[in-house]
C-alpha cells in the first residue's frame, strides 16, 4: 500500500491534471460558445424563455437577428421578446437551471460554461466518496476520483450546452446518496428524490433507478418497503411535470416530454436493420413510419405530433411482426458495442470507446464473479435498464454520456477487486 508521502504526491499529481484538463476544456468551451446549434441551442433558448416570461417554450427573436445573435449582442436582458408558444420538447431540469443562472448573473453563454465547471469539480468529491463508501482503499478512491475527473466522455460534452454534463453530475450525486442510505440508512428520500430529478434531466434513464432498486431488492440489500416508498416518490417528481404539461398544454394526453413519440419511431421503422448504429442510431428521420400510415394530412401542434408518431410507430409494430425480433437484435447488439459502428475521429473519441469496452469487461465480471451485492446490483440494473429502453425506444453513445459515472465506479471496483484477488495469489506463492 501507498504509504502519506505517495498518497499526497498522487493527489497533488491529480490536482494539477485536472486542472490543465478543465482549463483546456473551458477555453475550447469559451470560444466556440456562439456556435451552438440544434439541440444544444434549443436548451438555452428554453432557459431564457423562463427566464424572461416565465413560460417554458420559445421566445421570437427574428428581429434580433436570430436568438444567437441576440445573445452575442447582449441583447435580452433590456428587450422583450413576443412568446413563441409552449414547448415540452425537451427535458425539463436543464432548462430551468439556465434561467436560474442567467436571472442571478446575467444573459452569458459563460456563465453556463462556468457552472459546468463547478458541478463537475464537486462530483469528483461526492465520486471520491462513494468510493469510500464501498469500502475501496484510499490510493484506489483517489485515482478513481482523478479518473473521474478527466473523463474523456464528459470532456466531449463539457464544450456545449446539452443537458448531458447536468445528468452527468446528477448521476454522480444519486450515486452517492443511494450508496450513503445502503451503508448506513442516511439519505433516503434525497436520493430517491434525486433519482426524479435524474429521470426529468434525461428521460433515456427512466427505468435505471426502478431496474437498479429491484435489483437491489432481490439481493436482499433494499427493504420492501424501501423499495416502494422510493418509487412513490420517485414517480411523483416524475408524474408533477407530466400533470403541469397536460395543464399548461390542455390535453389529457400524459406527457413527459412532445419529443418521446418520434424518438419511438426513430427506434421502430424498417431502415432500424440496415442502417441502425451505435453513433447514428436515430437516423435523424423518424417521419419512415408515416409513410405507411394512413392520417389526416394537416398542422398539428407538439402534443397532437407525439400522438401521430405514437400511433404510426404502433401501426408499423402490427404491420411488420416479421421485423419485431430482429430490430430488436440489431438495437440491442448496438447498445452493448462499445465500439463505434460508425467511426468518429478524434483522441476523446478514442477514450469514449475504450473506457466504454472497460465499461463493459468490468460489468461482466461484477456479474459474475463478484461477491459484493450493491456493485452487481449495479451492473445488473444498469443492463436491465439498457435493454428496456433500447427496445422501447433505441441506444447510442450520446444518451449514455451521463451513466459513465455508475460506469467507472463499477470500473474501479473491479480493478480493486482484481488488484486484491491478484496480490493473493501472489503473497501465496512466495510462502
Amino acid at each position: 500500500m501507498m504509504d502519506f508521502a505517495s498518497l499526497r504526491m498522487l493527489k497533488i499529481f491529480g490536482i494539477f491534471l485536472i486542472s490543465g484538463v478543465l482549463l483546456y476544456n473551458f477555453y475550447i468551451a469559451e470560444t466556440t460558445k456562439y456556435d451552438a446549434y440544434g439541440d444544444a441551442a434549443e436548451y438555452v433558448s428554453l432557459g431564457v424563455s423562463l427566464a424572461k416570461v416565465q413560460k417554458y417554450g420559445h421566445l421570437n427573436f427574428e428581429k434580433a437577428g436570430g436568438f444567437i445573435m441576440a445573445l452575442q449582442n447582449d441583447c435580452i436582458k433590456n428587450f422583450n421578446y413576443p412568446f413563441r408558444g409552449h414547448s415540452t420538447w425537451r427535458p425539463p431540469v436543464w432548462p430551468f437551471i439556465i434561467a436560474g443562472i442567467f436571472l442571478i448573473f446575467g444573459y452569458k453563454l459563460s456563465y453556463l460554461i462556468a457552472f459546468k465547471f463547478i458541478i463537475h469539480v464537486i462530483g469528483i468529491y461526492y465520486f471520491h466518496a462513494s468510493l469510500k463508501s464501498i469500502k475501496l482503499h484510499k490510493p484506489i478512491c483517489l485515482i478513481g476520483a482523478i479518473l473521474y475527473g478527466l473523463s474523456p466522455v464528459w470532456q466531449l460534452y463539457s464544450r456545449v450546452f446539452l443537458s448531458e454534463p447536468i445528468t452527468f453530475f446528477i448521476m454522480t450525486l444519486w450515486l452517492y446518496f443511494l450508496i450513503k442510505y445502503l451503508a448506513d440508512g442516511k439519505g433516503f428520500l434525497f436520493q430517491a428524490f434525486l433519482s426524479g430529478i435524474l429521470i426529468l434531466s434525461h428521460p433515456y434513464y427512466i427505468f435505471l433507478p426502478f431496474a437498479i432498486w429491484l435489483i437491489l431488492f432481490l439481493n436482499k440489500k433494499l427493504e420492501f418497503r424501501s423499495l416502494i416508498l422510493t418509487s412513490l416518490v420517485c414517480g411523483f417528481i416524475v408524474v408533477s411535470w407530466v400533470l403541469r404539461n397536460s395543464v399548461v398544454l390542455e390535453t389529457s394526453e400524459l406527457v413527459l416530454t412532445t419529443s418521446s413519440g418520434a424518438v419511438m419511431a426513430k427506434g421502430w421503422n424498417e431502415d432500424v436493420i440496415s442502417k441502425h448504429t451505435n453513433t447514428k442510431g436515430d437516423l435523424a428521420n423518424e417521419g419512415l413510419v408515416l409513410e405507411s400510415f394512413a392520417y389526416e394530412r394537416k398542422p398539428r401542434n407538439e402534443v397532437q405530433m407525439k400522438k401521430l408518431y405514437n400511433e404510426a410507430t404502433l401501426h408499423f409494430i402490427k404491420e411488420n411482426d416479421h421485423l419485431i425480433i430482429p430490430i430488436i437484435l440489431k438495437k440491442l447488439r448496438s447498445a452493448f458495442n462499445p465500439v463505434p459502428e460508425t467511426r468518429k475521429p478524434g483522441v476523446l473519441e478514442t477514450g469514449r470507446w475504450l473506457f466504454q469496452l472497460i465499461a463493459l469487461l468490468a460489468i461482466v465480471y461484477t456479474v459474475f464473479f463478484s461477491n459484493n451485492k450493491v456493485v452487481k446490483s449495479f451492473s445488473l440494473g444498469l443492463v436491465l435498464a439498457t435493454i428496456v429502453i433500447t427496445v422501447v425506444t433505441y441506444s447510442g453513445f450520446r444518451f449514455r454520456v451521463p451513466q459513465a459515472a455508475l460506469e467507472l465506479l463499477i470500473i474501479v471496483f473491479a480493478l480493486s477487486s482484481i488488484y486484491k484477488k491478484f496480490g493473493v495469489v501472489e503473497n501465496q506463492k512466495s510462502t
